[in-house]
């Protein structure tokens, strides 16, 4: 747990994925890493030099390294494919559909920056769709842990049981608020008797709890339930949320087609009855800034939040 630990505190995704890779690396030698020109900056020194042969360089060229890691995930290689969200979803969306979802071949496909994290390299490099696109391939799973340690977590899950995945990779903000021993399961960071329920997932969470905080202080009790993996999905955790008086879903993510929509649609088919806010990015492409200020003008972040929350019930 030390290496672990110590690796959290630097809050980096990218050293995480390195550090999880050698880890495995070190236990068994059916592992491929298939990138995209992007490797040299995910830690995998450790890796490469455990498993030479399992790592493959495709250059700038994500729908081959779609179907490079597909092949070798079909010769029965744990196989990841990592690079930029953006690219890495909706750049190769016809090879997934193909490979990983009519071919069911187990490849974990890990996006890099996503959400804001790219804000400086604009629109183009900004992944605020990428969950609603991999939502929608049959048999994929879909995940995006709130922190390092549930990132890693959910990389030696799929380690041990492959299947056609998709990862969001996100650095954190130091708030260690996975545990439990199924990463992919959803869990209550924050719980009382709160009238609004802040659901959230991917490290965009730290935000929502910040937003609960800030609401207490004016006499509104929040509870804040973590959807870290949107597919499969679970609708017994959501129908326990018709108790509440408002739901709002919280998502660095387009507020169509990620954890919004889903909550929206199983408490629709359920028929439960709380008021349903979505927060997420806007109908829109953004401009190039840092994340902070992104998520700050879009009312993504504690603040806005909350106040977002207070107008909903008309304080």
């Amino acid at each position: 747990m030390g290496e672990h630990a110590s690796l959290a505190d630097a809050h980096s995704h990218k050293l995480a994925f390195g550090r999880v890779m050698g880890e495995l690396a070190q236990a068994r030698r059916d592992l491929a890493v298939v990138v995209s020109d992007y490797g040299r900056r995910l830690g995998l020194e450790r890796f490469r030099e455990l498993c030479p042969e399992g790592y493959v360089q495709c250059g700038i060229a994500e729908q081959n390294q779609v179907e490079v890691a597909s092949a070798l995930a079909n010769e029965g290689f744990a196989t990841f494919a990592p690079t930029y969200a953006t690219f890495i979803t909706a750049r190769v969306l016809d090879q997934v559909r193909v490979n990983l979802g009519i071919m069911g071949s187990p490849v974990v496909l890990v996006g890099v920056g996503c959400g804001c994290e790219a804000g400086p390299l604009g629109p183009s490099h900004m992944a605020i769709e990428d969950l609603g696109c991999m939502r929608q391939i049959p048999g994929m799973t879909v995940a995006s842990p709130v922190d390092v340690e549930g990132f890693m977590d959910v990389l030696r899950e799929l380690a041990a049981h492959p299947r056609p995945a998709y990862v969001r990779m996100n650095d954190d903000a130091g708030l260690r608020l996975s545990a439990g021993k199924d990463p992919l399961f959803p869990r209550w960071l924050r719980r009382g008797d709160g009238r609004v329920a802040l659901v959230t997932c991917g490290t965009i969470a730290a935000n929502a709890l910040g937003a609960a905080d800030v609401l207490a202080a004016h006499g509104v009790g929040a509870d804040v339930l973590a959807m870290p993996c949107l597919k499969p999905w679970d609708q017994d955790v959501v129908r326990g949320l018709s108790g509440y008086e408002l739901v709002v879903t919280v998502e660095e993510h387009a507020a169509i087609g990620g954890l919004g929509s889903a909550v929206a649609e199983t408490l629709a088919e359920l028929g439960a009855g709380p008021r349903l806010l979505r927060l997420g990015t806007p109908d829109r492409y953004l401009e190039a800034d840092v994340r902070a200020r992104l998520l700050a003008r879009m009312g993504l972040d504690a603040a806005g939040i909350a106040r977002a929350v207070e107008g909903a019930l008309g304080r």
